[in-house]
């Protein structure tokens, strides 16, 4: 555990950067011991999902049930950019990292909002041609004394945790043969481990860790085997060149089998009859040795994927009790509409629910295995006129935002979406693979079916069951976090953040943002306080759908307003003494 308390950085924090305002003194370098013993350290917030289970449940319990109605806002901070922010941000020491749009960096006084520093990638001129979903960036990683972070041209940037200067930097992907990134990078051991995005561009997805001090690449693992590998059998001609499975999310880790869970992408393109074949490892949950990068397991959720059911978001890692053994299980809430339950141990299907109503590409799952039983009828086909209504649509059950755990009760708490899709396909003349192009050879169209499509609810892992559903008008995009006092944070498109009791689904505090949260919540401790802190602001897949007020905000709440003197505190802060003509600022001694 780090022995710097927050007064010992503030009184480094005495010059003006190029990027802003840092500490003149190095930063404690974050150990892997440190990211393993996450669950012990209350206070901070050092990786992507809090812990490498990616439970994102936090131990502090100052806020509760009885006590979260008076949450109210202690700072706000602009990212200065309206196009959408989706990161987690992490706290270590007393200082928030946190990403905005186009992979802006910021790091800021934990405690008080303030500026400490800002790094802004320059990007390539035309980049905006090959991005999905928009300029966003899901994340940061923490390692040494370094933060880092990856750009949408396919770059992992190194960050000198002080200053926000680069310490080094290294492509991994052609922009211009349409590879991305927008999640978060992964630190295991010394590694950085990171992912691409692409799929609607006929990418090859992988895979690739790099040496966190040195930037030297240690492996790459390809979702795409070639001919010879094992699951190429899966894949006709060259369509493996081309067929997509990205791994633009991030992962989760266990320390004692020493696998990386990592989820993949659709295959390309979206017509499944131009790529026969289950086209592993497409739509599926990869677990990796850490080590070599080798697979040691996967579970394909949906095979032959023709409706863009991305199984992306990484797992929640726990022991549960399912029939009455104890399991070392993977939790996951697919886009195609199921909660699955895995052995994290071998990959084993325990088994799933439906987490949306009315699920129709497929008639069933295998009791034994979870291969679906695909309804043909669902399936669309090239020169084939409009296929609808398909459920779920491709944005849901559960896109890319993560889920939260919470240990104590057994329950997994699930941001879902009810929606349907059309899905019309192209002439099978004109789907031919173009680099840098969009390579989908569909249109689709959401569609929404009654008056409320976001939903966040409660699974009781051992029992199997739903336990509670708080809907919302709008679809949610938000990630969840769990407390254990009981207490669930989210957000949603009206642009509230909220807090619900976990064990009976009862709203008991809201604040209005002024945007759409399409970020995660996090909690964190300074000098014997807990803090709240979720970025809102408007952008990426919602902003597609409908039209809100633009933001770029991270708002942190806590029990207690900062003083004047608190708000305003540290080293830079000058005082004022009248003189003639007006009153001057004079730098603190």
């Amino acid at each position: 555990m780090k022995t710097s308390n927050r007064n010992t950085l503030l009184a480094g924090i005495a010059v003006t950067l190029m990027h802003g305002i840092g500490p003149a003194g190095a930063a404690e370098a974050v150990t892997d011991e440190e990211l393993r013993g996450a669950p012990t350290n209350t206070a901070e917030w050092l990786i992507y999902g809090r812990t490498y289970d990616n439970q994102r449940y936090s131990p502090l319990t100052q806020i509760t049930p009885e006590n979260v109605a008076g949450l109210r806002p202690v700072w706000a901070f602009s990212v200065g950019n309206v196009d959408g922010i989706e990161a987690t941000p992490l706290v270590d020491n007393g200082v928030m990292y946190v990403s905005g749009p186009h992979a802006t960096v910021f790091a800021l006084d934990a405690r008080t909002g303030r500026r400490l520093w800002q790094y802004k990638p320059e990007e390539p001129e035309g980049l905006g041609t090959v991005l999905c979903c928009g300029p966003v960036n899901r994340g940061l990683a923490l390692w040494g004394e370094m933060v880092y972070v990856m750009t949408l041209d396919a770059r992992l940037v190194a960050l000198n945790r002080d200053t926000g200067a680069v310490v080094w930097e290294k492509t991994f992907g052609d922009w211009q043969q349409g590879y991305a990134a927008t999640g978060a990078p992964y630190v295991v051991k010394d590694k950085v481990i990171v992912g691409v995005a692409g799929g609607e561009y006929g990418i090859r997805g992988y895979l690739q860790a790099y040496d966190a001090k040195t930037g030297e690449l240690a492996w790459t693992t390809y979702t795409i085997p070639a001919p010879g590998e094992p699951g190429s059998e899966t894949w006709t001609g060259d369509t493996w060149k081309t067929g997509g499975a990205p791994t633009w999310q991030s992962g989760a880790y266990d320390p004692e089998l020493n696998l990386v869970y990592w989820g993949t992408g659709n295959p390309g393109p979206w017509v499944a009859e131009l790529r026969p074949g289950d086209n592993l490892y497409s739509c599926a949950l990869l677990a990796l040795d850490a080590d070599t990068g080798k697979i040691k397991w996967h579970f394909q959720y949906t095979p032959n994927d023709g409706w863009d059911y991305d199984g992306n978001n990484a797992p929640v890692l726990a022991d549960v009790t399912i029939d009455g053994k104890p399991v070392k299980a993977a939790l996951q809430s697919n886009r195609n509409g199921f909660f699955y339950v895995l052995d994290r141990t071998n990959g084993k299907f325990l088994f799933a629910v439906p987490a949306v109503e009315g699920i129709n590409w497929t008639t069933g799952l295998d009791p034994q295995t979870g291969r679906p039983a695909i309804n043909e009828a669902m399936k669309p086909k090239a020169d084939q006129k409009t296929v609808t209504p398909i459920v779920p649509g491709l944005e849901g059950g559960t896109n890319w935002f993560p889920m939260a755990y919470n240990p104590d009760l057994g329950y997994v708490f699930v941001p879902i979406n009810q929606w349907a899709m059309s899905l019309t396909s192209h002439k099978k003349e004109d789907i031919a693979y173009k680099p840098g192009q969009v390579y989908m050879g569909v249109d689709y169209k959401m569609h929404t079916e009654g008056d409320t499509v976001g939903h966040l609810k409660a699974f009781d892992v051992a029992n199997r069951k739903w336990v509670w559903d708080v809907a919302s008008p709008l679809p949610l995009f938000a990630g969840v976090l769990a407390t254990k006092t009981g207490l669930v944070f989210t957000g949603d498109q009206l642009g509230f953040v909220s807090a619900t009791d976990a064990k009976s689904g009862k709203v008991l505090w809201r604040f209005q943002t002024g945007s759409a949260i399409n970020a995660s919540p996090i909690t964190y401790e300074i000098g014997g306080k807990q803090y709240v802190a979720i970025p809102s602001g408007l952008g990426g897949d919602p902003s597609f759908y409908y039209q809100g007020p633009k933001g770029g905000t991270v708002w942190v709440f806590g029990l207690e307003p900062l003083s004047a003197e608190e708000a305003y505190s540290g080293p830079w802060t000058g005082h004022v003494v009248p003189v003639e003509g007006g009153l001057t600022p004079v730098p603190a001694q």
